[in-house]
């Protein structure tokens, strides 16, 4: 079981890292298709290469959680508190992991639709321009130089948010590892209690067993000296 604990942590690691990967390609090329309408052929088998290992992560992650709740399930005597709190955000981590890749895959595809959009503007102004003149379709070029920046620099924004999230919930897996173990430090301090209280209890019956001897000595001393 310990080894299928340390498994699980190694998963986590992994689906952090490959999801902040994953973020920042989502970044790379929403602003790729921000900026032609296109993205570049590298970036779209980088993106696809991701996604296929991000999701066997999480279909890995997910199959040793299984496993971890079944031996939980079997075992005897059942496991403590802590280790039974430590599944429980293991299924936690594992639910936030598949929101952030579900919101990043959706920002994605906004981003392509937002481009397909920004492609049919851009046939649309060349009509335009052909038919009315340079000078009306260089001001709804301007226009659409600033809505792309907008959009861009939102999508920076959301990806940058995203990368940060996945880095903060793998410090909260690390740290909910050092509570689980300080949780099964303190478990064995009552029992520790107990032993030093029982140490104590014998240490002042012996002391007050001698001392009564000495006071009886003392007496029976006295008592043929004096006598």
């Amino acid at each position: 079981m310990e080894a299928l604990r340390r498994d699980l942590h190694a998963s986590t690691a992994a689906c952090s890292s490959v999801l902040t990967r994953y973020s920042k390609l989502a970044q790379q090329v929403s602003t790729s298709y921000a900026a032609s309408g296109l993205v570049k052929d590298d970036l779209a088998q980088r993106k696809r290469d991701l996604e296929l290992e991000l999701t066997a992560a999480l279909d890995t992650f997910s199959s040793q959680i299984d496993r971890l709740a079944t031996l939980h399930a079997t075992a005897h005597p059942p496991p403590s508190a802590s280790a039974t709190h430590a599944l429980e955000r293991h299924r936690d981590v594992l639910a936030e992991y598949r929101r952030d890749f579900q919101r990043t895959q959706t920002s994605l595809r906004d981003a392509e639709q937002r481009a397909n959009l920004l492609g049919s503007v851009r046939e649309e102004i060349s009509a335009f321009k052909t038919a009315t003149g340079s000078s009306v379709t260089d001001s709804l070029l301007a226009e659409r130089g600033k809505i792309d920046n907008s959009h861009r620099m939102a999508d920076e924004t959301l990806q940058q948010a995203y990368a940060t999230r996945a880095e903060f919930a793998a410090q909260r897996t690390g740290l909910s590892g050092i509570q689980s173990r300080m949780n099964g430090v303190a478990a064995q301090v009552p029992g520790l209690n107990s032993v030093i209280g029982m140490i104590n209890s014998r240490r002042r019956r012996d002391s007050v067993i001698m001392g009564t001897v000495l006071g009886v000595c003392t007496l029976l001393l006295l008592f043929f000296v004096f006598g």
